[in-house]
């Protein structure tokens, strides 16, 4: 059996799976808990097809909130390690996000390790432009528009962010960061994993030549992003990475919202049985709508 990604033992622990369970079988295990009857919504445009690249039909299920529109647009993207999940894993996430007002672009991005880095960091800018470009098809104002992300997405949100700030565009106004990884090489050594042999997302001859990249380690970058919601439990083993970000956005004077739930694991944006799921989705559209109303 392949090795499970570090970022879902604690979420693996939380649901009281044995380890050495498949992570995959796991996922679909309790796929009731984490997308069963989700909130309602206006529509839902699912494998929506935005290229297609290196043989991978890059796509992204759409959820469209009631109403006329134009909704505030959020592209989202889905954690799992850089190696599993997809819109469908993180179905739920995308309708509560939709059905609290929000155009949500859940993207399927390429994964590691078939497609290792920069294959789902290019295909995550990508669909930042694309929905910049397309949006207002599906009822979305392009002008108000956010990114975000849980755990391995929360890292890929966080380098879009830094990306585009870099690059001059698309404007993002709001920047959504759940339990995510901001500095990789620190992350991933706290978590156990310790070596280019040892991870499955950077190529193994560019592990050293990537360090201070913010395109894999975007607290390096952080002095430009956008107003941010910063949400994590106390309980997550990632909790280190969201608080240093959250520390050098109040250096650059950034305003952000640090979201610290008492007793939260990692993945609690999913586990619908938890206080801190609804506190979540509460604080994090609340901070959404602060900064997408004008």
């Amino acid at each position: 059996m392949s090795r499970i990604p570090a970022d879902l033992l604690e979420f693996m622990e939380t649901l009281r799976v044995p380890k050495g369970v498949n992570p995959a079988d796991m996922l679909q295990r309790y796929d009731a808990i984490m997308n069963g009857n989700p909130p309602p919504v206006g529509a839902v445009h699912d494998g929506v097809l935005l290229r297609e690249v290196a043989g991978w039909r890059l796509t992204a299920d759409i959820a469209v909130p009631f109403g006329p529109g134009p909704h505030p647009v959020l592209v989202y993207f889905h954690g799992g390690g850089w190696t599993m999940g997809s819109p469908k894993t993180h179905l739920r996430v995308g309708r509560e996000f939709a059905a609290a007002g929000y155009l949500t672009i859940n993207l399927d991005y390429r994964r590691a390790p078939k497609h290792r880095f920069p294959a789902a960091f290019d295909d995550c800018v990508f669909a930042t432009h694309w929905a910049a470009e397309n949006a207002a098809r599906y009822g979305g104002n392009p002008k108000r528009l956010a990114v975000g992300g849980d755990s391995a997405g929360g890292n890929l949100a966080a380098a879009v962010l830094a990306e585009c700030a870099q690059k001059g565009g698309p404007k993002i106004n709001v920047g959504v960061l759940i339990y995510g990884v901001f500095d990789y090489y620190k992350a991933i050594s706290g978590l156990g994993t310790t070596g280019p042999s040892t991870q499955f997302y950077l190529p193994e001859d560019q592990y050293e030549t990537l360090r201070g990249d913010y395109r894999v380690s975007p607290l390096f970058a952080c002095s430009k992003f956008p107003p941010c919601y910063v949400g994590v439990g106390t309980k997550d083993p990632l909790l280190p990475e969201s608080l240093e970000l959250a520390r050098r956005l109040k250096e650059a004077g950034i305003e952000h919202d640090l979201h610290v739930v008492e007793g939260a694991p990692h993945g609690f944006f999913q586990l619908t049985p938890l206080p801190a799921y609804a506190e979540g989705y509460r604080r994090a559209t609340t901070f959404l709508t602060k900064h997408l109303t004008h």
